[in-house]
């Protein structure tokens, strides 16, 4: 016996014993522990485009068979594995009931998660991740398969109207649970029985489309164990409102204006949970909306605890798989048996449709059977055909009863998995509140450490504005005392002054006293300005200065004409005599107040007679003075030429930093005051209208020494009476006169 059975296994050749599209429990289901058989398994974790397909090779040595024959077999083992390829993982298994899910995720967690993003996923986690996968396959394969004819309402053919299958919709045990409106009249564009995945491969791209959608978890049957109530049906009912992406602008306006209507007819027949617009198949994602519905039940509590567990992805899936059984049963009657499925029976096609990813087959068993003779053979055919017939049959018998079987093998495990399921679920629920708390506290962290660091940051700028305000307070104080000690000497020294006249010191004290009250209030005005904008704003002066003299030519040519006049009349009297009295400053002079006035010993008699402006400087030398904005004492290089008084910053190089000049058609300067070394120079209207901004503007130089402050006071005397008397000539610009445009003055 021993050596018929060595011969039989060493003629034996590996064959195809079955294949299958439900994973590891239908394979467990083709072993028994009294023999010997290979297995190639596709495991696949995670969804969507992050699909990771492993293959696991199964040795199943059963621990029955009699040990010389499990040696022979196990020794064509690598005979068999070479057959069914290259695999991620190898697994030895000795009884059946050792091979079901909770032992595969065990075993393959190292594997299964190499490439997974989640590092951390459970064996758990994985499980479920598995069951689900293969569940949406099957639904997939039955959705796809034509076998029991067409599913859905188009494919039957079947004229149906609108207000029909709404209320199939709207049935919690009808026949649709699924259908779709056309915009224009709202016709039937479809309905079907496949849940979720079917509605999605009618929704076209081209249009806008109007549905509902029945979600329906758990079953209402009664429990199989004493004393346990009956598990309760949840229904819910979701409005689809479909806009394809490829619809024009005007026609999806056209059609989205038509949404109101159809949800007030989908209301009619169902209560609508919520509504969900969606623009891609992205936004009708299975575990989405399921998540949406279960939120919404906790929130309203319009269902019960037990009813609120069921909302799940695995419980709609097992609702939705009965009534396409109980549909299925309808189509069978109707098309009869002839649709039943037909399984692969080649080996090397079923080998390939595991390994490939995405395949039809994701497990194929091999085992060892004797090469028989051809009579043999030939009954083995006919064998092999009456078994693919009885398959076809039983498969066509199996759609019909799987509901039935369904719901008795869950009454069965129902009880025994009670335990385990609430363990899962309060494992499960732990896990999660463990992961929630964690990422609770990290946030927590994060959060803390954010508001931490902003914190410092605001703290360094606060830091950082006040010490800039404060060295900005500072350098303003010390300008400001600065000026005001500068301004205090200066009017020590006027007090001073004039105290030998009574009058003259009433008249002083006024002045000081108006002075300082103006000095005081442009003070607090400049020390608010920007410096950067002097040049600026003088500009502008200027700018204004000139808009306003077009306005004033009228009433200037007119005091000039008046002026040169009198000057003509003065002149005259001069030449006679022999001598212009213009050439030398008066006593009498108008550009002297009357501080400024000097005695008769200082008066200049230097005379002179109009001609070309000389290009050499009158005066030119370092100074102190202070004018403008910057009301306080600035050494600068000024120089005095041409009837204009210039100063540079520094070296008299290049265009000047301010220029002035003495005097003009409108306007004119003055010696407003000289005492010591300060001659303070002022600027008026020459017909006292205060228009211009400029009339009124101070400039007070400093001198080294007296001596230098009376050469200086000397030379703008003479400057500003020589432009005078050049704009006061009686006679022609051409010959032996002036020419007062070398002054860069236009002759009135």
């Amino acid at each position: 016996m021993a050596g018929r059975r060595g011969g039989s296994v060493s003629s034996a050749e590996a064959s195809l014993l079955a294949a299958g599209t439900g994973g590891v429990e239908e394979l467990c289901e083709h072993l028994a522990d009294d023999t010997v058989a290979w297995a190639l398994l596709r495991w696949e974790v995670g969804s969507g485009t992050f699909v990771r397909s492993k293959l696991v090779a199964i040795h199943f040595n059963g621990e029955e068979v009699p040990a010389v024959r499990r040696g022979r077999l196990n020794a064509r083992s690598g005979e068999v594995l070479a057959m069914l390829g290259e695999a991620h993982a190898t697994l030895e298994v000795k009884r059946k009931e050792d091979l079901h899910l909770d032992f595969m995720c065990e075993r393959l967690m190292k594997v299964l998660t190499a490439d997974v993003m989640e590092k951390s996923m459970s064996a758990e986690a994985l499980r479920k991740d598995y069951e689900a996968l293969i569940a949406e396959r099957k639904l997939r394969k039955a959705t796809s398969q034509k076998s029991v004819g067409p599913r859905t309402a188009k494919e039957n053919q079947k004229q149906i109207s609108v207000d029909r299958a709404l209320a199939a919709v709207g049935d919690a045990t009808g026949p649709y649970n699924w259908v779709l409106l056309e915009p224009e009249k709202f016709e039937l564009h479809n309905a079907g029985y496949g849940g979720l995945l079917e509605m999605k491969v009618w929704l076209a791209e081209d249009l806008v489309l109007f549905g509902v959608i029945r979600f329906t978890f758990g079953r209402e049957t009664a429990s199989s164990v004493e004393g346990m109530t009956a598990s309760p049906k949840v229904v819910k009912y979701i409005f689809v409102h479909w806009v394809g992406p490829n619809v024009s602008a005007v026609r999806r306006g056209k059609w989205n204006a038509k949404q109101q209507q159809a949800d007030a007819q989908v209301r009619a027949i169902c209560s609508i949970t919520f509504r969900r617009e969606a623009h891609s198949l992205d936004d009708l994602d299975l575990a989405d909306l399921i998540s949406e519905l279960w939120r919404l039940a906790v929130v309203d509590g319009a269902i019960t605890d037990a009813g609120k567990s069921q909302i799940s992805v695995e419980e709609y899936m097992a609702s939705l798989a009965l009534e396409q059984q109980k549909q299925l049963e309808a189509e069978l009657e109707e098309f009869g048996s002839d649709s039943a499925s037909r399984m692969c029976t080649d080996l090397h096609t079923c080998v390939d449709s595991v390994r490939e990813a995405g395949g039809e087959m994701n497990w194929v068993l091999l085992g060892m059977q004797k090469r028989e003779a051809p009579a043999q053979a030939a009954g083995a055919k006919e064998a092999a055909a009456n078994a693919k017939k009885a398959e076809e049959e039983r498969l066509a018998k199996e759609a019909a009863a799987n509901a039935k079987k369904a719901e008795e093998e869950r009454r069965v495990k129902e009880t025994a998995a009670n335990a385990k399921k609430a363990e899962e679920e309060r494992l499960a629920k732990e896990a999660a509140a463990n992961a929630k708390k964690a990422e609770e506290e990290r946030l927590a962290k994060e959060a803390a450490a954010n508001t931490k660091k902003a914190e410092e940051e605001r703290l360094v700028t606060k830091a950082a504005a006040e010490a800039k305000k404060a060295e900005e307070e500072r350098l303003a104080t010390k300008a400001a005392a600065e000026a005001k000690r500068a301004e205090e000497e200066r009017l020590a020294k006027e007090a001073a002054a004039n105290a030998k006249k009574a009058e003259e010191e009433r008249l002083a004290t006024e002045a000081a006293a108006e002075a300082k009250k103006v000095e005081d209030e442009r003070c607090a005005r400049e020390a608010a300005a920007n410096t950067k904008k002097v040049e600026e704003e003088r500009l502008a002066k200027e700018a204004a200065a000139e808009a306003k003299k077009v306005e004033e030519e009228g009433r200037a040519k007119e005091a000039a004409a008046n002026t040169k006049k009198a000057e003509e009349e003065r002149l005259a009297k001069e030449v006679v005599q022999g001598e212009p009295a213009s050439s030398r400053p008066r006593a009498d002079s108008p550009f002297l107040t009357e501080e400024a006035r000097p005695s008769e010993s200082v008066i200049s008699t230097r005379s002179s007679r109009p001609g070309q402006a000389s290009t050499e400087p009158r005066m030119s030398g370092p100074l102190k003075l202070k004018s403008g904005w910057g009301w306080w004492w600035a050494k600068r290089h000024v120089k005095l030429t041409g009837g204009k008084l210039q100063w540079w910053r520094k070296a008299a190089e290049g265009l000047p930093d301010v220029e002035y000049r003495l005097s003009d058609g409108l306007t004119r300067w003055v010696l407003a005051r000289h005492e010591g070394t300060d001659l303070e120079m002022r600027c008026e209207s020459r017909d006292n209208h205060h228009g211009s901004k400029a009339v009124g503007e101070r400039v007070i130089l400093r001198a080294p020494s007296e001596a230098e402050a009376q050469k200086w006071k000397d030379a703008l005397m003479e400057q500003m009476e020589y432009v005078e008397m050049l704009l006061a000539w009686p006679m022609h610009l051409d010959g032996r006169q002036g020419d007062i445009r070398n002054y860069g003055i236009e002759y009135p």
